[in-house]
């Protein structure tokens, strides 16, 4: 009885620790406690995709007490997920097979933005070549690897680190969305709107089914009623978003679709207008964009800069869509020297350098005088035309978003006290939701939560690697862009109409561009 009573005994403690392996299958593996896990969990939560897991697996070197503290410190609303933690290594064998590694559906693979971008990246090298190993086929048998790169000169080898069986994604696109948000407000919100599982998500079926096999892509908007076609993955699983309008949608073609659910993916007898009829009747036009803010020469401000945040990425966007002599003022607690040897490194890991921007002056302000009215007050605010206060996330989420929040209070204050008639449009990176609803409050609504959106992201291409297709290339800086235009832009000689239904617009942009339209929006204060 006393070595029955010890064995179980050992077991309890081993299941305290988070030393016994998990006895389980089709669950997903979380490899790492960061902190983009809560907005991650969170999304997860809220998926009802029939195959999406209900168990989630946690393997982190903290204890397992330590790391159930920290998710319930963090108030994370798990739904019905089942959270199971362990401790242990990500790259260790016999740590991974705790967590049911090799028998999971799903391992993902966060980034962790308290380590500098080189070292996490080495980490996760390390974490796929011992998934890799395990076998013949690798771990996980049945599933895929769903990976965050923080470096995009690093995508290519991870992939490659692991072929067929690792999805990897990288933000270095959110800078250049930045810019373009700056510069078209609204932009953000909108592609935050389509990542994630609430409002629309990506579906794809097959051509075949919905009636478009031997048609073009240029006429697919016609025959899919609740549905926005916005690429194809052809047979051999090669993704084509927004592919050339003329090419002809084969049988095994499957169509990527935008949709509220799967319920709208279905066929129609005849198309919602005739094109080609249409376009016979309205001529030809090309898209010309009235206001296209490219190669303008201005004069920009970054707050926040660190080694770890989208400061460079900004520069690099700013220095491809500027015009020569633009200027950038920085704005942080880092001595120049820093800065200087951040942007210098960065320069050297995408084998690029600033040719049109050049970074005039660095304020540097002690981290506890950031928020300081008369630190804010040396700027002269109403030069810039374009304002990114950034967070500094190493300050820890709250503190970050308090810091931006004072921020933004105090350069409004001034500008309006100053200038009252210099609009203040900045676009500014928070950290929670709070610190977004209180922005509205002080009238600034063009905002941007990177961590959420990487967390959504990845967590929609753990649950489809469908997702991972579309996301790459809209994620990728070569891949397809994203903007906010007028309708007026693609007429031509067509006078603008009182009234218009969806598909009118569809058939107006895929006569006048390569491109695909995924909404419209209401006037705004000036009417346009």
């Amino acid at each position: 009885l006393t070595t029955i009573s010890d064995f179980f005994a050992e077991q309890q403690r081993k299941s305290n620790e988070g030393r016994d392996p998990i006895v389980e299958g089709g669950h997903l593996v979380l490899l790492g406690l960061s902190s983009q896990t809560k907005q991650f969990l969170e999304e997860l939560a809220i998926c009802e995709a029939n195959n999406a897991p209900k168990t989630v697996a946690i393997l982190d070197t903290m204890p397992k007490s330590e790391i159930e503290e920290e998710i319930k410190r963090q108030n994370t609303k798990t739904g019905d997920l089942k959270i199971v933690c362990r401790n242990g290594l990500p790259s260790s064998a016999a740590d991974l097979w705790k967590v049911g590694a090799d028998v999971c559906s799903r391992i993902v693979i966060l980034d962790e933005p308290s380590l500098p971008r080189d070292e996490a990246d080495a980490i996760t090298f390390g974490t796929l070549l011992t998934l890799r190993g395990q076998g013949n086929s690798g771990w996980p048998h049945g599933g895929h690897i769903a990976v965050q790169c923080c470096l995009g000169k690093n995508v290519t080898f991870m992939n490659d680190l692991y072929p067929g069986k690792t999805f990897v994604l990288s933000g270095e696109r959110l800078g250049r969305l930045m810019v373009q948000s700056a510069q078209d407000q609204g932009l953000c919100p909108i592609f935050n709107a389509i990542i994630g599982f609430e409002g629309d998500e990506f579906y794809c079926s097959k051509a075949s089914e919905l009636g478009l096999a031997g048609k073009s892509f240029q006429e697919a908007p016609f025959w899919c009623e609740q549905t926005v076609p916005i690429g194809i993955r052809d047979s051999s699983g090669s993704y084509h978003i927004n592919p050339e309008k003329s090419y002809k949608m084969k049988k095994d073609d499957e169509v990527i679709l935008l949709a509220e659910d799967d319920d709208a993916l279905v066929p129609l007898s005849k198309p919602m207008m005739d094109f080609e009829a249409w376009k016979m009747k309205f001529g030809s036009a090309k898209f010309e964009e009235a206001d296209p803010n490219d190669n303008e020469v201005v004069r920009v401000l970054i707050c926040n800069f660190t080694e770890r945040g989208y400061g460079c990425a900004i520069l690099f966007a700013l220095d491809e869509m500027c015009g020569s002599g633009s200027e950038c003022d920085i704005f942080c607690s880092l001595s120049e020297e820093d800065v200087m040897s951040i942007i210098k490194n960065a320069e050297e890991e995408t084998e690029r350098c600033l040719k049109n921007l050049k970074v005039r002056h660095i304020h540097t302000v002690p981290q506890h005088q950031m928020t300081s009215r008369h630190k804010i007050n040396v700027l002269h605010l109403k030069e810039y035309h374009f304002h990114f206060v950034l967070a500094d996330a190493a300050l820890g989420f709250q503190k970050a978003d308090e810091q931006t929040v004072a921020m933004i209070i105090q350069m409004k204050t001034l500008l309006q006290e100053s200038s009252p008639d210099v609009k203040f449009e900045p676009l500014v990176e928070v950290c929670t939701p709070n610190a977004t609803l209180q922005l509205e409050l002080c009238g600034i609504k063009n905002t941007i939560n990177t961590i959420s959106m990487m967390s959504k992201a990845m967590a929609l291409v753990a649950i489809d690697t469908l997702a991972h297709g579309v996301l790459s290339d809209l994620l990728s800086a070569t891949g397809n862009n994203m903007d906010i235009t007028f309708l007026q832009d693609y007429l031509g000689k067509q006078p603008l109409p009182t009234q218009i239904t969806f598909v009118e617009v569809a058939a107006m942009v895929n006569r006048a561009a390569q491109q695909v339209v995924i909404g419209w929006s209401e006037r705004n204060e000036e009417g346009e």
